[in-house]
């Protein structure tokens, strides 16, 4: 692993973060066009091909007998399918910024759900209290003592998403040494795409709108720019920097959202977006300073 970056490794750092905190704001224009779960569907269909030739030129293989993938797929399933799908409709009703903000709370989930499975470290009284903080600040960003009912639906469902994400994340640690990076990525979007477009073909909807060309330009961003290069860019990050190291962009994503929002779509931010975000990030951090601390132990 390297300690101090050169160059392609601090571009490709500033990438992720810059990127997947700008795709939040791609999906906000798109959806101005498109079915949510047209628009995502489409996304994952078009890059699937893209980072499949991708894929290939970097060596990655995808032989092998249909069970070998069947666990792959259906993180995917999860991934794509569920979690991204719930992020697209949700911002039909939510900013884009206040729906990264929900998003910070992957950490605290990730925590929570970790000491149900077996063979997995139980957390102590540090990381049961970064648990509270977090989800203490996910009640505050969330205020349904104050939201409509459409907004906590759509906001509930972010967390939804997180869920899901979280319960991927933690099945695709007991199969990701089995696969290329790039190959898991492939099989995953390839898996949940197809379960987009079936929602929107149930929907019977696909254009919502009239088709502009910031609709047509976030579309090409998030296949080219926010699947293809940021994915390729975060694999290279793992192959020189520690998983831990490469996952602080996270904490960075939703800032880079929340300003994006407020300058391009004149999106608010009020105080109690910022308090609740702080006690989230409070949270996370007890959670990730307990678990070094089991680390070590």
């Amino acid at each position: 692993m390297e300690h101090r970056p050169p160059v392609p490794l601090a571009l490709a750092y500033a990438a992720i973060c810059l990127i997947w905190g700008s795709t939040y704001l791609a999906i906000k224009v798109g959806l101005a066009s498109f079915d949510p779960f047209f628009y995502a569907g489409v996304r994952y269909v078009i890059a699937t091909g893209l980072l499949y030739a991708i894929a290939r030129a970097l060596g990655a293989q995808f032989g092998g007998p249909l069970r070998r993938w069947l666990p792959a797929l259906g993180i995917g399933v999860l991934f794509i399918a569920v979690s991204n799908g719930l992020v697209f409709w949700s911002e039909t009703r939510l900013d884009s910024g206040f729906t990264a903000l929900l998003i910070t709370a992957s950490p605290v989930w990730t925590a929570a759900l970790t000491p149900l499975l077996p063979g997995e470290r139980r957390l102590r009284a540090l990381g049961w209290l970064g648990i509270v903080l977090g989800l203490a600040g996910t009640v505050i960003l969330l205020q349904p003592w104050r939201a409509t009912r459409v907004e906590l639906v759509a906001s509930l469902a972010v967390e939804v998403s997180v869920v899901a994400w979280v319960v991927g994340a933690l099945w695709i640690r007991r199969i990701r040494h089995d696969f290329h990076p790039l190959a898991l990525t492939v099989a995953q979007m390839a898996a949940g795409a197809p379960f987009l477009l079936v929602v929107a073909a149930l929907r019977g909807r696909a254009i919502v709108g009239p088709v502009t060309l910031p609709a047509v330009l976030a579309l090409a961003y998030l296949i080219v720019v926010g699947s293809c290069v940021a994915f390729t860019a975060y694999f290279y990050l793992l192959r020189h920097w520690e998983a831990s190291r490469v996952a602080t962009a996270t904490y960075i994503n939703p800032v880079v959202a929340v300003i994006l929002g407020a300058l391009l779509l004149d999106e608010p931010v009020t105080g109690p977006m910022v308090a609740g975000a702080a006690i989230v990030l409070a949270g996370v951090a007890l959670v990730l300073h307990e678990q070094r601390d089991s680390a070590r132990t």
